[in-house]
């Protein structure tokens, strides 16, 4: 191997890495994967674990489920003392698990996602004793054992409001293993922060977690004041404002009945992002609840903002068909009324439309197939 081969293996992995940091996933793994195969060429592969693991990283980002963890497989398997490897593959299945939730309307699905945190919980400690002193590990551990709490709770949370649902039959009413999981959650978060005093993100988190552990409590007034106390903490430390935790925290103060607080989250969560229509709807039902006297006027501006997205959504929804099968159940002059002006932008503009919108009109109005004038 020429010292050029080398230099030109390094730059890959290096450009790869930075664009998979910046958030280009695909032109990451591409890069990665020509680094990769140039190694396997010169027979040097063994020397790369670490860009199979970020190569894992990458795909974990999109969820490309398979590869991502025959990439972390193949990462530890050339180097067994990988705790980066190990960590982020144990995040990957936490991640998995969130974007399967949607889904999981069996018991057979449900076991599914114990599987998957478990296996999570399973990596990580194996990560933390590699690396015992990474601040990020044990934070993501902390949400790993959130989840698993989150789960075990929430049928039976659910099952006395929609028993039609069936929600008693499914797997995770254990209360011992549900407390368990919260216990090593906090665990995980205050090594964390000890490893790393000023990491907001571990705050954050930890506030999250008190607050759902307040929901099961007689009284959730003390443990939600906990969970507020920690949130403000993350908060002063969050000096770049990225953390995007105001919603669910707004959520759980406002089921609680806490609603000046929950009005407070919600409206930091705004700030961050006006278009978070979930901090907006918990900041109306707050101020209603508060008989604030600006209630009606943000609750007009509330519906406006969700009938908006709403509208958006559905357009979405239909260029999803378009990308699946090339065709919609309506033609665009009808799919183009009623829409909010955000979704008529989205429509002129995005790509997925540019065939039909191509389309000649037919004299009725409705556009025909193209090249076709009868």
């Amino acid at each position: 191997m020429t010292d050029q081969q080398r230099k030109r293996i390094k730059a890959l992995a290096q450009e790869a890495e930075g664009r998979r940091l910046y958030g280009e996933q695909t032109t990451a793994i591409r890069l990665f994967t020509e680094a990769i195969e140039l190694a396997e060429q010169l027979k040097i592969d063994h020397k790369y674990a670490w860009a199979y693991a970020h190569r894992g990283a990458a795909r974990a980002a999109i969820d490309d489920w398979t590869a991502c963890c025959e990439d972390f497989g193949r990462a530890v398997e050339l180097r067994e003392d990988y705790g980066w490897a190990y960590a982020h593959w144990g995040d990957a299945h936490r991640s998995h698990a969130s974007y399967t939730l949607a889904g999981a309307k069996t018991p057979e699905d449900w076991r599914e996602q114990h599987t998957l945190i478990d296996r999570s919980i399973h990596l990580f400690d194996k990560a933390a004793s590699l690396s015992p002193g990474s601040a990020w590990t044990f934070a993501h551990r902390g949400a790993a054992y959130t989840y698993k709490y989150w789960i075990e709770v929430m049928p039976r949370l659910l099952s006395a409001f929609a028993p039609e649902w069936g929600w008693a039959d499914v797997p995770g009413v254990r209360g011992t293993e549900a407390r368990c999981a919260a216990t090593q959650a906090l665990k995980s978060f205050e090594r964390a922060c000890e490893l790393n005093p000023r990491y907001a993100w571990a705050f954050a988190f930890k506030a999250c977690l008190l607050a759902l552990i307040a929901r099961e409590q007689p009284d959730m007034k003390a443990g939600l004041l906990e969970a507020r106390a920690c949130l403000l903490e993350a908060l002063v430390l969050d000096v770049n404002k990225r953390l995007l935790v105001d919603r669910p925290i707004a959520e759980l103060l406002s089921c609680a009945g806490h609603f000046p607080e929950s009005v407070a989250a919600g409206l930091s969560g705004v700030e961050k992002n006006p278009w978070d229509v979930f901090s907006r709807y918990f900041v109306a039902v707050g101020l209603k609840n508060l008989d604030d006297p600006l209630a009606p006027q943000v609750i007009r501006q509330t519906r406006k903002v969700l009938e908006s997205v709403k509208s958006e959504i559905n357009t979405m929804l239909h260029g999803l068909n378009v990308l699946e099968g090339g065709a919609t159940d309506h033609p665009i002059e009808i799919l183009k009324q009623g829409l909010s002006f955000e979704a008529l932008a989205l429509m002129a503009f995005d790509p997925t439309w540019r065939d039909m919108r191509e389309l000649p009109v037919s004299p009725r109005g409705e556009r025909g197939t193209k090249g076709n004038n009868d």
